[in-house]
């Protein structure tokens, strides 16, 4: 019988994949031999024909789908309703019809005896490891409804958390497409009208800006609709490039170092690292699973890492402050002495729900900054290109008008 597991090694390095050994003891003892500490080891669930089918074809589910699902979910359990009547009523109220596929495979399974928390775990594009962990906890504890509850909670705040970064980068977002647009407009359909009257001024010493532009212009009359696509096609390429796991250390680097987006790049992270290991905690969750959980869901290349070492030496004894302390150009003093001060108290759960709190607000903050920075310097970037477009154009005519009034 197959078991995934997730250990560490002697330097830190979390390792995890699947061995085939039968039973869970006899894993624990491979590892030992490979000089591997456990972190867990859990029972890989057999998946059939037509859960790998939609596991693998229907993709991921839209957070605000998971978080609809979450809420009804818990209500209905704390209204009295069986599990199994739960899932059949959501998937007739499912709007996504891939979403509810995979409700109709989560209430196939539930009624074969499955646990719930097994059942979600057979599609992980939808349900992560947070997600299907706190539920597990749920069950193993018998607070299925009140681990519900702490996990529609944290998804709320996370939606928020990203319905704040989304809005902040909507409006220059908004200018800069339209600026492009009619900026290849401009290019492709106004000066070709004008370019003839430019051709025959003749005597008269064009500006580079004009020169320039009626070269552009005449290549986009050429070449309009080719340009168009390898400008969508490099944008798209770019994007990728930027995504792309090999390029993290250096992107997830420049973006925190960036003014001001840096800021809210660290605020982003330490809120969803407050939120999500709090939300683990209240589950019941000991605290290496519950860092080993926090550290996959963290967006930043950089604050994995520091989450891997914090996961390494939990494991010998050492105090997750003492580890933050030494990051602190990722986590500032206030995290870590906070996180310290919960390790002390026993109420690490509850310091680190009003961490979250703050950083939240810190995101808050920083957004409205960064609109209020942005505002001006766009208006200054659109009105510096009117300006050059203006200057371009009337120019010239200016001084062909000039030249008549002279002879």
């Amino acid at each position: 019988m197959p078991f995934n597991y997730v250990a560490t090694s002697a330097r830190g390095k979390v390792r995890r994949g699947t061995v085939d050994l039968g039973s869970r003891e006899s894993v624990l003892e491979w590892l030992d031999r490979q000089k591997l500490m456990a972190i867990s080891v859990d029972e890989v669930q057999p998946r059939r024909f037509v859960e790998w089918f939609s596991g693998l074809f229907l993709g991921t589910v839209a957070h605000v789908d998971r978080l609809i699902f979450t809420k009804h979910l818990a209500v209905m359990l704390q209204a009295g309703l069986s599990l199994l009547e739960s899932l059949e009523i959501l998937s007739e109220q499912a709007v996504n019809w891939r979403f509810r596929t995979i409700i109709n495979r989560l209430a196939e399974r539930v009624r074969r005896g499955d646990r719930l928390s097994d059942a979600l775990s057979a599609f992980p594009g939808a349900f992560n490891d947070f997600f299907v962990n706190i539920i597990r906890a749920g069950e193993a504890s018998g607070n299925l409804e009140k681990n519900l509850n702490h996990l529609a909670t944290q998804m709320q705040k996370e939606h928020e958390l990203r319905a704040r970064v989304r809005t902040a980068l909507l409006y220059p977002g908004i200018v800069l497409t339209a600026a492009a647009v009619i900026g290849f407009f401009f290019a492709s359909y106004v000066l070709p009208q004008v370019a003839n009257l430019f051709v025959g001024l003749k005597g008269i010493q064009l500006p580079f800006v004009t020169v320039l532009l009626l070269e552009v212009s005449a290549f986009l009359r050429v070449h309009a609709a080719a340009t168009f696509f390898g400008l969508v096609a490099a944008g798209g390429g770019l994007v990728l490039l930027l995504r792309w796991h090999r390029l993290a250390p250096v992107t997830h680097r420049v973006v925190l170092v960036i003014p001001i987006v840096g800021k809210i790049v660290q605020d982003v992270n330490l809120a969803r690292f407050a939120l999500v290991l709090s939300a683990l905690l209240r589950s019941g969750i000991d605290i290496t699973k519950a860092v080993e959980i926090t550290s996959t869901v963290i967006g930043n290349l950089y604050y994995r890492r520091v989450l891997e070492r914090t996961l390494y030496l939990l494991q010998r004894g050492t105090p997750m402050s003492e580890v933050l302390v030494k990051e602190g150009r990722l986590f500032p003093k206030l995290c870590s002495r906070m996180v310290a001060v919960g390790e002390r108290t026993g109420k690490l759960d509850e310091v680190l729900g009003y961490l979250a709190d703050y950083y939240e607000l810190e995101v808050e903050t920083a957004t409205k900054n960064l609109s209020t920075v942005l505002e001006p310097l766009l208006l200054l970037f659109i009105g510096g290109v009117a300006l050059a477009l203006a200057f371009a154009i009337l120019i010239p005519i200016y001084n062909f008008i000039a030249a008549i009034r002279r002879i």
